[in-house]
């Protein structure tokens, strides 16, 4: 996996940290995208550390209409573009009865609408040669009072991922959707969870590096991960 160039979506979060490090640990050149500019600093000095070099793109995903310049942007750092990663989630509690319609849209606007747009940007670089990829880290859905509109984002990107991968099969270009459960973040952190039990960045990252190393006559197109022993206190 030698000179190829990764967009990392979200890669100021824990995920998108674990797998920024873990390409550059494969020799592949990354550039990082994420609202905080010194969180990507220091992510940019850990995939050097590893071996390669990375570079920062600010953008506030949930604004739609700064996408296109942020891709244009990486692809301009990197020289090209072979994978773009998106690891960025967010969720808001709320019953849908009860909720608040903008908190709705921000959750499909950053979990949906934004890899829409990242991927519409994205594909004519990458379905320049064989052998790209477009993954998002999304998750289980496991519907649950107060969920908001998680798992309706969760229902729209396996729909849309289906329909992709039909897209772009023929460039040669992977499409997979990886659905862990409990991951070890600040996104589900809570007292009623054990952090040690549940899944790693660091899983998540190598399952990213599966995808990424598949061999070119087959995709795995959705990976569901669950943490192999449950993580709620008292079990």
């Amino acid at each position: 996996m030698t000179e190829r160039k990764a967009l990392i979506v979200g890669a100021s979060g824990g995920i998108g940290s674990a797998v920024a490090v873990a390409l550059a640990r494969e020799g592949i050149t990354s550039a990082l995208v994420g609202r905080n500019p010194q969180k990507l600093s220091g992510n940019v000095k850990a995939c050097i550390e590893a071996g390669k070099n990375a570079f920062p793109v600010v953008c506030d995903i949930a604004q739609t209409a700064t996408i296109k310049g942020a891709v244009l942007e990486a692809i301009d750092k990197l020289g090209g573009l072979d994978y773009l990663i998106n690891c960025a989630g967010r969720s808001i509690r709320g019953k849908l009865h009860e909720a608040d319609p903008e908190d709705c849209d921000a959750i499909i606007d950053t979990n949906l609408k934004a890899h829409y747009y990242f991927t519409r940007h994205s594909l004519p670089e990458i379905n320049k040669n064989p052998g790209g990829a477009i993954i998002k880290i999304g998750s289980v859905n496991a519907p649950y009072s107060g969920a908001n509109a998680y798992p309706a984002s969760n229902q729209g990107l396996r729909g849309y991922a289906e329909v992709l991968f039909e897209d772009v099969r023929e460039f040669g270009t992977k499409v997979c959707t990886i659905r862990p459960g409990y991951v070890n973040t600040a996104l589900v952190r809570s007292h009623d969870l054990d952090s040690a039990l549940m899944i790693q960045p660091e899983d998540i990252a190598q399952t990213v590096l599966f995808v990424l190393s598949m061999s070119t006559t087959a995709c795995p197109t959705e990976i569901t991960i669950l943490p192999q022993r449950s993580p709620y206190l008292g079990k």
